[in-house]
C-alpha cells in the first residue's frame, strides 16, 4: 500500500484543484519559502484527521479556507482527497481507496470515504488497520524532531505506542476507565436518591397499609351495613305480612261478632215491643251503664294507643338521634379524607409544576446540545466558554448567598437559643412571685412559634440553594469536560451523543413521572367529587331527618293520654253511679223480664270481646305502621344509599341472617376504623410508583456494579496485552535504534531502557546516546545537529520495527551538516524499499536522493501550483545541453 495521490482544492495556498502523483519511491518536495511546499503536508495531515488548528499552524480551522489574494477572490470551502493503492485481496477486491475531508465556512465539516459520506471515526479506524495511526506519527517536521530528545520519556513511551499500535488499546483501557467513573457516578447519584426514597418508603408503606386496611373495612363495613339492612327489611316485611293476616282473621271476628249482637238486640227490640211499658228502669239504667263502661273501654284504647305510639315515637327519636350522630360522624371523616386529599393536591400540583419546569430545562438543554452536534468546533468552544463563564458567576453568587443564608440560620438559631433561656428565666420568676399572667403562656407560644417558623424558612432555603450549588457544580465540570474533549471531535461528539442520550432519558423519565403525577391529581379530584358528592347526599338525609321531627307529635299524644285518663275517670264513675241506681230500681220494683237481663249480659260479654278485638285491631295497626315505616327506611337506604334495586334486595343471598352478629360485626369493624383513623388514600398509588422506582434503580445499581466488575477484568486483560506489546515493541526498537545509530554515528552507541521497569504501564524510555570520543550525561550537551540525527535514528528505529504504508519529512535534516546530511541520506537508501517517502527540503543532497521532485512556485498574487520533474526528465535535459 502506498499513497498514489493527493487532490487539493481551496486549502490554504491552493487556490486551483492541483492534483499530485506520487510514486511509491522516495518523493522530494521543493520550492522556495512561502511558496505552500509545507501546505502539501498540512493538507495531508488534516485530512488525516487533525482537529488542533495549531498544528496547521492556523488560529481557527476556517483559516485553512484559500482567503483569496488580489487577483483572485476567496473560496468558500477547502477540500483534499488522499488516494491510496491497496492490496485488492486485504479490501475486497478494492485496488483503490479514497478518503477525504471538505470544510466550508460555516465550520460545517464532511468526511468521505470512496466519495461516500462517513464519519471521522470511519477514517481513523481505517488508518489504525493499516499502520498509519490517529496521532500522525509517519509526519515528521523540524519541530518535532527537536521536540522528540528535549521530550519526557514517557512521551518517548507515547511514540512508540502509537506505532506499534498500543494507542488504540490504551483509547480502549480510556474509555473502559471513563465508562467506570461514569458509571461510580450514576451508582452514587442512584444511591443518593435510594437513600431519599428509602426514607419516604416506609412511612409511605404504613400509610399504604393502613390505607388497604381502611378500604378494606370500609368495603366490608358496607357489605355488613347492606346485609343488616336487608336483613331487616325482610323481617320488617314478613311481620307487616303476619300482621295483616292477623288483621283480617280478626276483622271476620268482628264480623261474627257485630252479628251476634245484632241478633241479640232483635231479640230484645221483639221482647221490648211484647212487654211494652212494662221494660223496668234498673234495666234501662244497666244498658246506659254498659254503654258507658264501653265508652270508658274505648277511651283506655285510645289512651294505650297513644301511649305505644309516643313509646314508639320515643324510640325513632332515639334512633334518629343515633343515626344523625352517625351521619354527622361520616360527614366529619369524609371533610378530613377531602381536607386531606385537598393539601395533597396541592403538593402534587407544585410537585407536577416542578416536574414540568424541570422538563422545560432538560429540553432546553436537550435543543443547546443538539445545536453543538451541529455547529462547528469555534462556535461550540466559544459557546462553552461562554457558558462556563456563566456557570462561575452563578456559583460565585450562590456560593455568596449560601454564606449569607448560613450566617442568617445561625443568627436565628443563636436567637432561638437565647429567647429559650430567656422564657425560661421569666416563667422561673413569675412562678416565684405567685403571679397569674393569662397571656404570658400566649406571648410565649407566639414567640417560639416565629423563631421557629424563621428557623425553618432559612434551614429550607439553605438546602434549596446547596442543591442548586451542587447541581451548578456538576453541570459546570460536564461543561469543562465537553470543553477538553473539544479537540478531539470524535470524543466531544461522543460525549456531547452520552449527554443527549442522557438528557432523552432523563425527559422519558420525567415524562412518566408527569404522567404518574397527573394520574394521581385525576384519582385525587374524582376521590374528592366523590366524597363531596357522598357528603351532599348524607346531609340531604339528615336534613330529612331533622324535618321529620316528632317532638310536636310526642307532645300531642301526651296530652291525648292525660285527657283519655280524665274522660275514662268520669265513664267509670258515671258507670257505677247508673249500676248502682239501677240495682235500686231492680230490688225495688224486681225484674220484670229476665230474659232481658240475660240478653243484656250476652251483649256485655259481646262487647267486651269485640272491643278486646278493636284493642288487638289497633296494637296490629301500630304494629304495622311501625313495620312499614322501619321497612320504608331500610328499603330507603338500600336504594339511596347503597343503590340497590328491588330485584337485587330480593335475590341477595344471605350468608349470616342474625340480627345480633351482624350488630356486633358491625360495631367491631367501626371501631376499627375509628382506631385507624384518617388515611391517605393515594399513599397506595405513591408507594407503589415509589416501590417500582426504587426496584428498577437498585436493578440499574447492580446492572452498573455487574458492568463495572466486567469493566475492571476487561481492563485487566487490556493492561496485560499492553504489558506484552510494549515489552515486545521495547526489545524491536531498541535492538534496531543501537544499529542505526551505529549507522549515523560510526563508533558510538545508543540505547533504550525504561525508568520504572516494574511499571510497564506507565513507565518512561530514557534515550541515552554516546557519540565516539564523548562522554555524555545529558542530551541536551549535544550539538544541534547531533541532537537531530539522534532523533532521526529514534524514528528511524521505529519506522523499521512498525513499518507504515508511507512516511513525510518536512525538513527535518535542515540542522545537519554536510557530513551527516550524507549519512542520513545513506541510511534512507537502504530503508526506501521498506516504506514509501515524501520529504520536503531545501537540501540540494537530498534532492539528488528523490526518485521524483515536485517543484511548489507561488506568482505573486496567485495560488501555490506543482510542477513534477523525475530523474529521467533531469538526465535527458543534461545529456540535451
Amino acid at each position: 500500500m502506498y499513497l498514489k495521490s493527493l487532490d487539493i482544492n481551496g486549502f490554504k495556498s491552493f487556490s486551483e484543484k492541483t492534483i499530485i502523483d506520487f510514486s511509491n519511491e522516495v518523493n522530494v518536495i521543493v520550492g522556495p519559502n512561502g511558496s505552500g511546499k509545507s501546505n502539501v503536508v498540512d493538507a495531508i495531515s488534516w485530512v488525516l484527521g487533525t482537529q488542533s488548528p495549531a498544528t496547521l499552524r492556523t488560529n481557527k480551522m476556517e483559516d485553512v479556507i484559500f482567503a483569496g489574494t488580489e487577483k483572485l477572490s476567496a473560496k468558500g470551502y477547502s477540500e483534499v482527497y488522499l488516494n491510496f493503492e491497496v492490496d485488492e485481496k486485504l479490501f475486497n477486491g478494492n485496488s483503490e481507496i479514497s478518503i477525504g475531508r471538505k470544510l466550508f465556512r460555516d465550520g460545517t465539516s464532511e468526511y468521505f470515504m470512496n466519495g461516500l459520506n462517513c464519519r471521522l471515526l470511519d477514517i481513523q479506524e481505517f488508518l489504525n488497520d493499516v499502520g498509519i495511526g490517529k496521532q500522525q506519527h509517519i509526519i515528521i517536521s523540524q519541530g518535532q524532531i527537536a521536540e522528540i530528545l528535549n521530550s519526557k520519556p514517557e512521551d518517548h513511551r507515547l511514540t512508540i505506542e502509537e506505532a506499534a499500535g498500543i494507542l488504540p488499546l490504551r483509547s480502549k483501557k480510556e474509555k473502559s476507565l471513563k465508562r467506570i467513573e461514569s458509571g461510580e457516578k450514576e451508582i452514587k447519584r442512584a444511591k443518593d436518591v435510594l437513600r431519599e426514597i428509602k426514607k419516604q418508603l416506609k412511612p409511605l408503606r404504613e400509610q399504604a397499609e393502613q390505607a388497604r386496611i381502611h378500604e378494606e373495612k370500609t368495603n366490608l363495613l358496607k357489605i355488613k351495613m347492606v346485609e343488616l339492612n336487608i336483613l331487616l327489611f325482610k323481617k320488617y316485611k314478613n311481620l307487616d305480612n303476619q300482621q295483616d293476616t292477623h288483621e283480617k282473621e280478626i276483622n271476620n271476628s268482628l264480623n261474627i261478632i257485630d252479628k251476634k249482637i245484632l241478633d241479640l238486640k232483635n231479640q230484645k227490640s221483639k221482647i221490648n215491643t211484647e212487654l211494652g211499658d212494662g221494660v223496668s228502669i234498673g234495666s234501662t239504667l244497666k244498658d246506659y251503664s254498659s254503654k258507658f263502661l264501653n265508652i270508658s273501654e274505648q277511651l283506655r284504647s285510645i289512651a294505650q294507643v297513644a301511649s305505644e305510639r309516643k313509646d314508639n315515637l320515643e324510640r325513632d327519636e332515639i334512633k334518629t338521634v343515633e343515626e344523625l350522630s352517625k351521619i354527622n360522624k361520616k360527614i366529619k371523616v369524609n371533610s378530613e379524607q377531602i381536607s386531606n386529599l385537598s393539601s395533597q393536591l396541592i403538593s402534587k400540583k407544585l410537585v407536577l409544576g416542578s416536574l414540568q419546569e424541570t422538563y422545560k430545562q432538560i429540553k432546553f438543554q436537550l435543543e443547546d446540545i443538539i445545536k453543538k452536534l451541529s455547529a462547528s468546533t469555534e462556535v461550540n468552544e466559544a459557546l462553552l466558554q461562554s457558558e462556563i463563564s456563566q456557570l462561575n458567576n452563578s456559583i460565585s453568587d450562590t456560593t455568596v448567598n449560601l454564606n449569607n443564608l448560613n450566617s442568617d440560620l445561625k443568627k436565628w438559631e443563636n436567637d432561638l437559643s437565647e429567647s429559650e433561656k430567656l422564657i425560661d428565666n421569666i416563667n422561673d420568676e413569675i412562678f416565684s412571685s405567685d403571679i397569674i399572667l393569662e397571656s404570658v403562656p400566649q406571648l410565649i407560644n407566639k414567640t417560639k412559634s416565629i423563631l421557629n417558623r424563621e428557623v425553618f424558612i432559612n434551614s429550607n432555603k439553605l438546602t434549596e440553594k446547596e442543591n442548586s450549588h451542587k447541581d451548578l457544580v456538576q453541570e459546570l465540570t460536564i461543561k469543562e469536560n465537553l470543553l477538553d474533549s473539544l479537540n478531539e471531535n470524535e470524543q466531544f461528539k461522543k460525549d456531547i451523543n452520552n449527554q443527549k442520550k442522557e438528557f432523552e432519558d432523563q425527559i422519558i423519565q420525567i415524562e412518566n413521572e408527569i404522567s404518574a403525577v397527573s394520574n394521581q391529581l385525576i384519582s385525587s379530584q374524582e376521590r374528592i367529587k366523590s366524597l363531596t358528592e357522598q357528603n351532599d347526599d348524607l346531609n340531604k338525609i339528615k336534613n330529612e331527618i331533622s324535618l321529620k321531627s316528632s317532638d310536636v307529635n310526642i307532645n300531642n299524644l301526651s296530652n291525648l293520654i292525660n285527657s283519655t285518663k280524665l274522660f275514662i275517670e268520669f265513664s267509670n264513675k258515671t258507670s257505677d253511679t247508673l249500676e248502682t241506681k239501677a240495682l235500686y230500681f231492680d230490688d225495688k220494683y224486681g225484674n220484670s223480664n229476665k230474659k232481658i237481663t240475660t240478653i243484656d249480659e250476652q251483649i256485655d260479654n259481646l262487647n267486651k270481646e269485640y272491643f278486646s278485638f278493636k284493642e288487638s285491631l289497633t296494637n296490629i295497626a301500630i304494629k304495622r305502621s311501625e313495620y312499614n315505616t322501619s321497612k320504608s327506611q331500610h328499603y330507603s337506604n338500600l336504594t339511596n344509599i347503597y343503590g340497590l334495586t328491588i330485584e337485587e334486595i330480593n335475590n341477595y343471598y344471605l350468608e349470616n341472617e342474625s340480627q345480633e352478629i351482624l350488630h356486633n360485626e358491625i360495631k367491631a369493624i367501626e371501631h376499627m376504623l375509628e382506631e385507624i383513623g384518617t388515611v391517605n388514600y393515594l399513599a397506595k398509588e405513591d408507594y407503589e410508583s415509589l416501590n417500582n422506582r426504587f426496584e428498577d434503580i437498585t436493578s440499574t445499581i447492580e446492572d452498573l456494579s455487574l458492568a463495572k466488575k466486567e469493566l475492571l477484568e476487561n481492563i485487566n486483560e487490556i493492561e496485560k496485552e499492553i504489558e506484552f506489546q510494549i515489552e515486545s515493541s521495547f526489545n524491536s526498537i531498541s535492538v534496531h535504534f543501537s544499529e542505526i545509530f551505529e549507522t549515523l554515528f560510526p563508533g558510538g552507541n545508543g540505547s533504550l531502557s525504561f525508568t520504572d521497569k516494574s511499571n510497564i504501564l506507565e513507565t518512561g524510555i530514557e534515550i541515552s546516546v554516546q557519540p565516539r570520543g564523548k562522554k555524555i550525561k545529558k542530551l541536551s550537551l549535544l550539538s544541534g545537529g547531533e541532537r537531530s540525527l539522534a532523533a532521526i535514528a529514534f524514528l528511524f528505529s521505529i519506522f523499521k520495527s512498525f513499518p507504515s504504508p508511507f512516511y513525510i519529512l518536512d525538513e527535518v535534516e535542515a540542522a545537519l551538516d554536510d557530513a551527516n546530511l550524507h549519512r542520513m541520506i545513506n541510511l534512507l537508501k537502504h530503508v526506501k524499499n521498506d516504506a514509501q517517502y515524501i520529504i520536503v527540503t531545501h537540501q540540494q543532497q537530498t534532492m539528488h536522493a528523490g526518485d521524483i521532485l515536485y517543484g511548489v512556485t507561488m506568482e505573486p498574487g496567485s495560488g501555490s501550483r506543482v510542477f513534477t520533474k523525475t530523474k529521467k526528465d533531469f538526465e535527458s535535459m543534461i545529456n540535451t545541453k
